[in-house]
């Protein structure tokens, strides 16, 4: 795992050399080489993930290690979606790096691959987990997104593409509505999870509590 998980990061690191090569020279070769190392390393990034899974026995995101891989994981792949959606190569200057940093991160929290405790084994966790990881990646696009609109009359000057500010928007205000979304429904399998775990839906602690008052902030800003 650990050579796929290296291969994953040389290559986001490539990608993100070329995207930014490609913005500053406006060669086309360029910007499909930056799209198709990004694939190639979203696909080794998979594989890396599926083998953890083989090892562990559950989906990849029991201790700080996989969480990371996964997050990083999903960042990768929302962008991916922007990429083919809008044909946007701007938003990926601020995805890839995340997830290359989480993948360094993730590296020094490296730990071996354990089953999950009696506690843990309920597809309610792993749902709430995955629901989890799956929002912080759209919440991140969805920055990106908002810092692209909001320096985007200086993009302008250079690119003069008058659909580029409707893109930055879209792709913000969509991602928040679908991180929101997969926020909502790992709020509520947490809840399911907690009850089944130890007896109760809510437990007055300062992650449970952080994690309302965000998703109260992002429901205000529906």
């Amino acid at each position: 795992m650990r050579l796929f998980v290296f291969s994953t990061l040389i290559l986001y690191i490539l990608s993100f050399c070329l995207i930014g090569v490609y913005h500053t020279i406006k060669k086309d070769w360029l910007g499909m080489l930056s799209k198709n190392v990004l694939l190639v390393g979203l696909l080794t990034h998979t594989i890396a993930l599926c083998i953890r899974t083989y090892e562990s026995g559950h989906a990849p995101m029991l201790a700080l290690y996989e969480t990371l891989l996964f997050y990083s994981w999903s960042t990768v792949f929302v962008s991916a979606i922007v990429i083919f959606r809008y044909k946007e190569r701007f938003s990926e200057l601020i995805t890839v790096p995340v997830a290359i940093l989480s993948i360094v991160f993730a590296q020094y929290n490296e730990m071996p691959a354990k089953p999950l405790t009696l506690i843990l084994k309920t597809i309610w966790f792993e749902t709430h987990v995955i629901t989890s990881f799956a929002a912080y990646a759209l919440f991140t696009l969805s920055f990106a997104g908002a810092v692209l609109y909001l320096v985007y009359d200086f993009i302008i000057l250079r690119y003069s593409n008058p659909l580029l500010k409707k893109d930055f928007q879209d792709i913000a205000n969509r991602s928040t509505l679908w991180g929101f979304f997969f926020f909502s429904v790992s709020m509520f399998a947490g809840a399911v999870w907690a009850y089944l775990a130890w007896g109760t839906y809510w437990l007055w602690e300062p992650k449970v509590i952080w994690s309302f008052i965000v998703w109260f902030y992002y429901a205000g800003a529906m």
